[in-house]
Parts: structure tokens; sequence; C-alpha cells
């Protein structure tokens, strides 16, 4: 399984420093990166299951701005499939102060496995769409847990010691891309911070016999897996992410790009549409 670290899919901006020494002297000279276009940023999901849908729109802040990036709050967001249905996303309808910018459906409504979906959002006077297919997800048979003794004395998470082992079997006729979510207690949790896990099938193989969960897990807590298929496109993107955040700048290291991305009229993000398989075990 492969990982990568992101930083809620906000786009990455870089600062370019030139140090010059001069008779024992350091001077630092610093681009000016208030010249980078503003961008619209969108981050979209759906799914099979209802409730498990949403979009996110954004806009890209400057390399020195911190704090959350700049949130749209009124834009024309909607989903429709290729047999002409139609859903309008509502701007966070349950008044939740943390969710600005986060679009969820006005009806609800669950993806069919084999459709396509379009995103069109319309903000700042723009139109941006974005085109998945929605693709199978092999299905979880089971799920173990088990002591890991590396981490039985870990200092930074007592009493978690317990990894979950994931069985499954991959059908190997087909070419099929992954992404896993984990949860403790219905937190989603990732083993370091801003990490997201994602596999094609290769690395799967067609007998998953004990993958270990990368989050660990103490008496008493109840652990999720989630599932997501991706498509080609997904894949890229997340593969596109990694590259982007391994590289170290180094004169060897290609230059820093974009992620490829579904989306047009030069936005940012990735409008996924996945299904999803999803199994539960309490550490007893």
């Amino acid at each position: 399984m492969t990982k990568i670290n992101i930083e809620s899919m906000r786009p990455v901006r870089f600062l370019l420093s030139v140090v010059v020494l001069l008779t024992g002297c350091e001077k630092t000279v610093v681009i000016d990166t208030e010249q980078v276009e503003t961008k619209i940023v969108i981050e979209g999901l759906v799914t099979n299951r209802e409730g498990y849908h949403y979009v996110k729109v954004s806009r890209s802040a400057d390399f020195y701005d911190s704090g959350k990036t700049p949130r749209v709050t009124d834009a024309v967001v909607t989903v429709s499939d290729d047999e002409g249905n139609t859903v309008e996303f509502s701007h966070n309808p349950n008044n939740d102060p943390d969710s600005a910018g986060f679009y969820l459906p006005s009806t609800p409504f669950s993806g069919v496995i084999g459709r396509t979906y379009t995103l069109t959002v319309i903000a700042d006077g723009d139109e941006y769409h974005a085109v998945d297919k929605m693709y199978s997800v092999t299905s979880i048979d089971s799920l173990t847990y088990d002591v890991d003794q590396d981490e039985y004395d870990d200092p930074d998470d007592p009493g978690k010691f317990y990894e979950v082992l994931i069985y499954a079997k991959e059908p190997q006729d087909t070419k099929d891309y992954y992404l896993f979510d984990f949860y403790r207690n219905d937190s989603l949790l990732v083993a370091n911070p801003d990490e997201i896990y994602f596999s094609d099938d290769v690395a799967l193989g067609e007998e998953i016999n004990g993958v270990q969960s990368p989050i660990y897990y103490a008496k008493g807590d109840v652990a999720r897996v989630e599932a997501f298929s991706l498509s080609r496109a997904g894949y890229v993107f997340y593969s596109d992410l990694q590259k982007l955040l391994n590289n170290d700048g180094g004169m060897y290291s290609p230059p820093p790009a974009n992620c490829r991305t579904n989306l047009t009229n030069g936005a940012l993000g990735f409008f996924r549409v996945s299904a999803v398989d999803i199994m539960e075990i309490k550490i007893e």
C-alpha cells in the first residue's frame, strides 16, 4: 500500500530562496509570491452511499498565509450523471461554523457503480467542470487484530498497540485502484500528519491476507476501515501529489508542478467518484 502526505488538498505554493555567501556574510533573496494568480480550488466526492458526498470550494492562499484557505460560500454547485439525473448542492446546510466552503446534496441520493458523473461549479463568475466514473470496489472479507510487539511500549501512543489486519480478495482480471481511510471510534486518523493511503491492484495482489492498518488501537476501541475505488485519473492525481511532496528540491529533482486534475478552467484539486466498502471491528 502506498502512502503520501497531503495538506487537506490545499494547493502547494513554493518559496524560492537564494542564499548568497559573500566574504562570510549571508543574504537571503525571497521571490515575490504575490505575483502568483489566485486559483479556485475544488475538492469533491460522490459515492454509492447516501451521506458520503460533498464538494469543497476555496481559493488558493499566498505562501505566507497561515490558517484555513479562503472559502467560497456563494458558488452554484451541481452534480449530474450520464442518465440525465442532476442533484443541486447547498452551501453548509447545517450552518456548521467549521464547514464554510462545504456544499452538500439538497436531496439525498446514492451514486451508481458504472455511471459517469459530471461536477459543475460556478464561482466568481467562472464555470468549472470535472468528470469521473464510479468503478466497483473490492469487498472487505474480514478484519482481525493482533498485538504489534514493536509498538507495545510506544511512548508516543501509550496503551494503543493493537493493529488491525485486513483480508479480502482482489479480482485480477481488471485494472483497479483503491484509496483507504482508517478510523478509531469515528475519528478519521493517520499514522503521521496529513497522510493518505492509496494503491493499485498490483501492489495489493489477489490475496489480501492480513494487510496491516497504519493506525494502532487500544482495548475497547472500534476500528473502521473504508475502502474506496479510484478511477485511473484519481490514481494519477494522488501519484502526482506523492511525487510533488517528496520532491526535496535537489539538483536532480524535477521542477515542481501542479498535480494533473480532471477539473477544467485552471482550477486546482480533484473531483473523485468512488464506490465504498466499510467494515468495523471492536478490540475486545
